[in-house]
């Protein structure tokens, strides 16, 4: 079922740039999801299993990897 939600202009221009041809759920779906999976890499890494300058070189690249495929 649809919902009617309201944005700002600055967010609704910023998701129409993002969806291309797909729809504005699939967006939103794909960013909330990237969030989840960030929550899950952080959480782990509070665990011991990764050094502190590797979380720093893994964040770069994530961020890299999001403007170009997102």
């Amino acid at each position: 079922m649809a919902k009617l939600i309201h944005v700002s202009d600055d967010v609704y221009e910023g998701l129409t740039l993002l969806k291309g041809k797909e729809s504005y759920s699939y967006v939103i779906r794909k960013l909330m999801q990237q969030k989840r999976l960030k929550e899950k890499f952080l959480t782990f890494y509070g665990k011991g299993g990764i050094e502190p300058g590797k979380v720093e070189q893994l964040r770069s690249l994530w961020s890299k990897w999001s403007e170009k495929y997102v």
